[in-house]
């Protein structure tokens, strides 16, 4: 019998769009040999949907397809068994499922929601654990974690939209400390989106005002300007570490925003280059292969993450920029390079988590104690 696998993707994010991408992508490459494909989409206002029809982009353009041919349902867990169940008054079984991928992307989903949930459910996936994927997502506790670390970050200053609107020229005292041109980021959200530049103190409320927009917390931090870009992806399974080839990035873009990293155009002309594999010393690979481990290591990444450097040509410092623990399309090209197909990593991550779900079914969840036995509402009234 071929497992059932659930490709979870879309949901209420900014990212919702690069989602579906990640997830049509993917579905293409998981062993239909050994697995069977149940895409389920989560649509902006949250309502999920399962159908052969979402595997297929024309969907997405238009919305009353899906109405029309998918059908609505919800995630239960039955006895031990994990079933897409219809919506609606009458409900039966639309589909078993015996474990999950979550392809999303961004707030509201990939910083640890949807992998909360899913453990609520019980139902095994692949991905980071909740805790990896809440940290990695907000880029002031990624940086906090790396600094105390002792690993090497751009200097930095953060806050909350309140704290900005009480204590703005105690705030400004502290970004005065920075060098611009400066990068202002919305602290939780991916894919360049949100991100502005500001080139003098002039420009900045205006600039931290529009990024509030965004994100209720935001970090400013220098902007390197002399800069190469490294990507590579680490994978931590039960028993070993698996890295990827690096990739380098170059552009003459003052930033890459969401839109412009889907823009094909600009890898035409030139805007953008991807060297693969990057063209490093050995030093330099070293370095970036060590910091990578370190960092999956003490953050706990538990799945498949991509990590993103940047390289300051002029001081020759290597700095750690972002953790994605649900890469864009899984990063697969860096695999591919390292000779690892894109099937054979789902293969891979699919085994592992079948094996950890099997670790933890050992392991004891509930005690019976029989704390409540013979007690009374009186009785614990007075609980202190």
């Amino acid at each position: 019998m071929k497992l059932k696998i659930g490709v979870i993707f879309g949901g209420k994010s900014l990212e919702h769009e690069m989602s579906i991408i990640t997830a049509l992508q993917a579905m293409e490459h998981i062993d239909t040999d050994k697995y069977e494909i149940i895409p389920i989409y989560i649509t902006k206002d949250l309502t999920w949907y399962s159908s052969g029809c979402l595997r297929f982009i024309d969907s997405f353009n238009n919305y009353n397809l899906i109405e029309k041919y998918a059908t609505k349902v919800n995630l239960v867990n039955k006895n031990g068994r994990f079933i897409l169940q219809t919506a609606g008054l009458i409900k039966r079984e639309f589909s078993e499922l015996h474990l999950v991928i979550p392809m999303v992307h961004g707030a509201g989903t990939e910083d640890g929601s949807i992998q909360g949930y899913l453990e609520m459910v019980g139902i095994p996936y692949v991905s980071n654990n909740l805790c990896s994927s809440a940290i990695c997502q907000d880029k002031v506790f990624t940086k906090q974690l790396l600094e105390h670390n002792d690993l090497p970050v751009v200097k930095y200053v953060w806050f909350f939209d309140n704290e900005y609107e009480k204590n703005k020229t105690e705030l400004f005292k502290k970004i005065d400390k920075l060098s611009y041109p400066l990068i202002v980021k919305p602290a939780s959200l991916g894919s360049s989106i949100g991100i502005k530049t500001v080139h003098n103190k002039e420009e900045l409320d205006t600039i931290i005002k529009e990024v509030l927009k965004y994100d209720r917390k935001i970090v400013i931090e220098e902007k390197i300007e002399n800069v190469l870009e490294y990507s590579i992806s680490v994978l931590k399974t039960n028993d070993k570490l698996l890295i990827s080839a690096i990739e380098e990035i170059e552009t003459n873009l003052e930033y890459r925003e969401y839109t412009d990293k889907c823009n094909l155009e600009n890898y035409l002309n030139g805007n953008i280059v991807r060297n693969l594999p990057a063209k490093l010393s050995e030093k330099m690979n070293d370095e970036i292969i060590e910091l990578s481990k370190k960092i999956i290591d003490f953050l706990n990444n538990t799945g498949l993450s991509t990590i993103d450097f940047l390289y300051d040509k002029s001081k020759k410092k290597l700095y750690i920029d972002e953790i994605n623990s649900i890469p864009t399309c899984f990063s697969h090209h860096l695999w591919e390079e390292a000779n690892i197909s894109y099937k054979e990593l789902f293969t891979i991550m699919i085994n592992d988590t079948i094996k950890n779900f099997n670790k933890d079914n050992e392991m004891i969840t509930t005690m019976d104690m029989s704390v409540l036995k013979n007690l009374k509402n009186s009785d614990i009234r007075e609980f202190k």
